[in-house]
């Protein structure tokens, strides 16, 4: 066998090879792209300071989405809901979730925060809110079984006014929620007592820090 003869079946091999290899490659699918998202509240006071400069350093680092922990009278950040919309947008940012809320009310007040939650459910629509989450339970929540039964109606309440509108509803627990009152655990009354079609729950496994 001559060396043309070698070569150009070697050629041949190699040539082979790279299809065989290039075929395999492309049937690999490709690894799905991280998505993190961040909840403002970890940079709230950056927020405070400079909400537009702190959007564009988020959007910067990476992250896809976020949660915010700013909402007040309509507006985010002191921002309409569809600038703050805009700004998160032009830094790659999904505003997926807003945290807000309020304490449950009393039957005389019941009117007033249902008003209330029109105009915030108003906002993050505007807004392309995903998920609103409510974030916290005052004293009612934590001294006794009927206390928790409010706030389960009141969320139920809430979540219906929600899905009117297109949103989700949830909550977002803290450390109290695992103690026991009148022999149950609050968190698992919460569960059992809340339409799951209404509240769905963004469950905290550690908490890390001591609020202050």
């Amino acid at each position: 066998m001559s060396l043309k003869s070698d070569v150009k079946k070697s050629l041949t091999f190699i040539a082979l090879a790279v299809f065989v290899a290039g075929g395999i490659v492309s049937c690999t699918p490709p690894k799905p792209e991280k998505e993190v998202g961040l909840q403002l509240w970890s940079v709230k006071d950056d927020m405070k300071a400079d909400a537009k400069g702190t959007i564009e350093k988020v959007g910067a680092m990476g992250y896809k989405f976020v949660e915010a922990a700013g909402y007040g009278d309509g507006k985010f950040y002191g921002m309409e809901p569809a600038d703050f919309k805009a700004l998160v947008d032009a830094n790659g940012l999904n505003f997926f979730a807003s945290h807000c809320g309020q304490a449950v009310p009393d039957s005389a007040g019941w009117e007033a925060s249902m008003a209330w939650w029109d105009t915030c459910i108003a906002a993050h629509k505007a807004a392309g809110v995903q998920y609103i989450v409510q974030p916290f339970m005052d004293g009612v929540g934590y001294e006794s079984i009927a206390g928790v039964q409010r706030y389960c109606d009141y969320f139920n309440a809430v979540g219906e006014k929600c899905n009117a509108a297109g949103i989700r509803f949830g909550y977002h627990n803290h450390d109290g929620e695992f103690k026991e009152v009148e022999g149950q655990i609050i968190y698992d009354y919460l569960l059992k007592n809340t339409d799951p079609a209404k509240v769905m729950f963004e469950l905290v496994l550690y908490l890390f820090a001591k609020w202050g």
